[in-house]
C-alpha cells in the first residue's frame, strides 16, 4: 500500500515542534529520576486564581427559534425554574474528566485542542463518517477557513496544482494562493439531479494532462455534500468513482463539510407551522439511510483531508473546528499550528464540549440537536422553493430551481439567460433590479475559480435560506425575487 507522505509539502514538512521551556531534548544523565511532584517556574501561565471569571451559566433553547415561542408566549408566564432547567453550570474547578472546567478552558491549551473535546469530535466521526484505516487522528482549528488553510498549508509548494469546482468557496482559492499554488477549474454539471462535479469532463482532464505545461494535480478540493453553492450532493458510488481517480492519479481529496449534516428530503408543500417538528426522523434512520457517506468512509490509505466546523450547528463565532487526517498530516497541521495561531480558543472549546456532554448528552444527543435543524431547515428550504413554484416567472419558464439534498443553499437558474453571448453582462444588470426590489442575492459568477471557463454556465443566483428571521421574510423574499426577474424580462431584459 502506497503511503500518502509523498504529497506533504516541503514547507510543512521542514517545521519541527519546539518550546522554549521544554525539558532538554537531548538524553538526561545517567541515574536521573524525574520527580514525582514537579513545581512549575518555567511556563509563563497565571495560575488560574488570577482569572477574573469564576463560573459561567448557559441557558440553552431546546430546538431553534425556541426564543421566537417565548417571546410570543411572554417569558412572565415562565417561572424561574422553567427557564433555569435548560442551563449548564461552568465552574472553575471540576471532578469531571469529560468536562473543562474554567481552569483548564481559560488556560493555555496544546495546539492540538483540549483532550476532551479531541475526544468528543474523534467519537463523533467515529459514529457518523469512520474511517477505513486505522491511523487517522483529529485537530482542532479556529473553524472551517483556518482548517483549509491549514489543509493547504500541508499540502502545497509553490508551483503544485488544485483542482476546484468551477464555483466554489471562493476564499479557498486565496488559502491555496496563499500556499503558492495553482487552482485549476473542474466543470459543474449544473443539471437537476446532478452530482456536482461533471465526471466525465474531469476524467479526461486527468488523462490526457499536459505535464510540460503544469504538474499534475496533487490535490481535489470538494464541498460534496451541499456545495457550495449550487447545493448539489454527491453520491455514495459517485464519490467511489471520484476517489478511484484520486488513487489512479496520485491525489489528496480535500473534502470540506460544513453543511453535510443537514439532510434535506425531496420537496414537499411546507407546514404553516415551522415549530412542528413531531415527524422529523430517529436518530438510526438518519445515520442509516439519510446521511450520506463521507469520503473518509472509502478511504483506506489516509488520502483524504476531511474539514469540519461548528460554524453551522452551532455558532460561527465561536470559530471553532475540526480536521480528520492521516496521522502524518495532523502532525505537519500541528506543528503550523504552533506558527500561526496557537489552537482554537479555550473558551469557545469549555462552551462547545460542556454543552454538547454535560447537557445534550453527547455524540448522539449532539445529533438530535442536528436532526432538529435538519427539520428547521427543511422547512425553510420547502417555504422558498414553494413560493417560487407558485410565482408567474416560474410558471412562465423564465426561472427553474434545483431541490438541494443538504444545505442552506438554493440555486435559481435564470433560464432565457441560458446560452445568451452576453450572460455575466445581463446578470449583472438583473441583479441591480432585484437589489431595486429589496433582497440580496448571490450571483454565480462571483463564485468562480475562472469567470471565463464559466461564463456559459453563470447564469443562476445562489439563494440562502438561513439568514431570515421568520417564515414571512422567506415567503417575502422569495415573491420579490421573482417579481423582480418577471419584471427585468418584460423590459427586454433590461433594468
Amino acid at each position: 500500500m502506497t503511503g500518502i507522505s509523498h504529497l506533504i509539502s516541503k514547507r510543512a514538512k521542514s517545521r519541527v515542534s519546539s518550546h522554549f521551556a521544554n525539558a532538554p531534548s537531548d538524553q538526561p544523565p545517567k541515574g536521573f529520576k524525574p520527580h514525582e511532584k514537579p513545581l512549575l517556574l518555567s511556563y509563563g501561565t497565571p495560575n488560574d486564581g488570577f482569572f477574573p471569571i469564576d463560573s459561567i451559566d448557559v441557558n440553552l433553547v431546546e430546538f431553534p427559534f425556541e426564543h421566537q415561542v417565548k417571546f410570543n408566549n411572554s417569558m412572565e408566564n415562565l417561572s424561574l425554574n422553567e427557564q433555569k432547567k435548560n442551563s449548564i453550570h461552568i465552574e472553575r474547578h471540576s471532578t469531571k474528566p469529560n468536562l473543562l472546567d474554567l481552569s483548564r478552558g481559560l488556560q493555555y491549551a496544546n495546539v492540538e485542542g483540549h483532550k476532551p473535546l479531541i475526544e468528543f469530535t474523534e467519537d463523533f466521526i467515529k459514529r457518523t463518517h469512520p474511517p477505513a484505516y486505522d491511523n487517522w487522528s483529529s485537530i482542532l482549528t479556529t473553524g472551517a477557513s483556518d482548517g483549509l488553510n491549514k489543509a493547504c498549508d500541508a499540502l502545497f509548494d509553490p508551483g503544485d496544482v488544485v483542482l476546484v469546482e468551477e464555483f466554489t468557496f471562493t476564499p479557498f482559492l486565496r488559502f491555496s494562493q496563499n500556499a503558492g499554488a495553482i487552482a485549476v477549474p473542474v466543470k459543474i454539471d449544473l443539471s437537476n439531479d446532478s452530482n456536482g462535479i461533471d465526471f466525465d469532463y474531469l476524467e479526461n482532464l486527468l488523462k490526457n494532462w499536459d505535464t510540460s505545461k503544469l504538474p499534475k494535480p496533487k490535490a481535489l478540493y470538494t464541498i460534496a455534500t451541499g456545495q457550495n453553492p449550487t447545493g448539489f450532493t454527491q453520491t455514495l458510488e459517485f464519490r467511489k468513482k471520484i476517489y478511484k481517480l484520486a488513487t489512479d492519479y496520485d491525489f489528496i481529496i480535500i473534502e470540506d463539510d460544513p453543511y453535510g449534516y443537514l439532510t434535506l428530503p425531496k420537496y414537499q408543500p411546507p407546514k404553516k407551522n415551522q415549530f412542528d417538528l413531531k415527524d422529523h426522523l430517529t436518530l438510526d434512520d438518519y445515520l442509516k439511510n439519510h446521511l450520506t457517506p463521507s469520503y473518509l468512509e472509502i478511504d483506506d490509505i489516509g488520502r483524504v483531508i476531511r474539514v469540519e466546523t461548528f460554524s453551522k450547528l452551532f455558532a460561527p463565532g465561536l470559530r471553532l473546528g475540526f480536521i480528520i487526517a492521516e496521522n502524518s498530516i495532523v502532525k505537519v497541521i500541528k506543528n503550523y499550528g504552533e506558527t500561526v495561531n496557537r489552537g482554537a480558543s479555550g473558551l469557545a472549546q469549555t462552551v462547545v464540549n460542556n454543552v454538547i456532554r454535560d447537557k445534550l448528552g453527547g455524540v448522539d444527543g449532539w445529533l438530535e440537536w442536528v436532526l432538529k435543524m435538519r427539520a428547521t431547515y427543511s422547512h425553510r428550504k420547502d417555504l422558498l422553493l414553494h413560493t417560487i413554484y407558485e410565482s408567474e416567472a416560474y410558471k412562465k419558464g423564465l426561472v427553474d430551481v434545483i431541490d438541494p439534498k443538504a444545505g442552506m443553499f438554493v440555486t435559481f437558474k435564470i433560464e432565457f439567460l441560458q446560452n445568451d453571448p452576453n450572460i455575466v453582462a445581463k446578470m449583472k444588470e438583473l441583479l441591480w433590479k432585484v437589489i431595486s426590489y429589496g433582497v440580496s442575492v448571490v450571483p454565480g459568477h462571483n463564485m468562480t475559480v475562472d469567470q471565463s471557463f464559466s461564463t456559459e454556465r453563470s447564469n443562476f443566483f445562489r439563494l440562502c435560506y438561513a439568514p431570515a428571521n421568520n417564515d414571512f421574510e422567506i415567503v417575502e423574499s422569495g415573491k420579490r425575487l421573482t417579481d423582480a426577474v418577471l419584471e427585468f424580462y418584460e423590459n427586454g431584459e433590461k433594468f
